[in-house]
């Protein structure tokens, strides 16, 4: 019996093209640190969506999601940094891990 995987399409944006849909949801499931998933799963659950995620970036080897709802820093811990960044240009905060490479979540 394979396991469900922890994301699903129901946590994407609906702007997101098909396939992009199949690739971000690869990285959550499959690349992602688990500790910034276990933040993501508590933000979708929030009602927050995954709206981008790419890999490679801040790190080689690296994951980034982004949320279109902006999040605190109650998720802090010794694994993952919070860092408040709002810049108009940039992001409102995030969270990337201790651990390299540095995955990060912005929102």
């Amino acid at each position: 019996m394979t396991a469900q995987p922890m994301f699903t399409e129901a946590c994407l944006t609906t702007s997101l093209r098909p396939g992009s849909r199949r690739a971000i949801l690869a990285l959550l499931n499959e690349r992602l640190h688990p500790a910034l998933q276990a933040i993501v799963a508590a933000e979708i659950a929030s009602g927050s969506c995954v709206c981008d995620a790419g890999t490679d970036w801040p790190d080689t080897g690296s994951v980034h999601v982004t949320l279109d709802k902006h999040f605190d820093n109650r998720h802090a811990s010794a694994k993952v940094v919070f860092s408040p960044c709002d810049d108009p240009h940039y992001w409102h905060a995030d969270y990337s891990t201790v651990d390299k490479p540095r995955h990060l979540l912005i929102c």
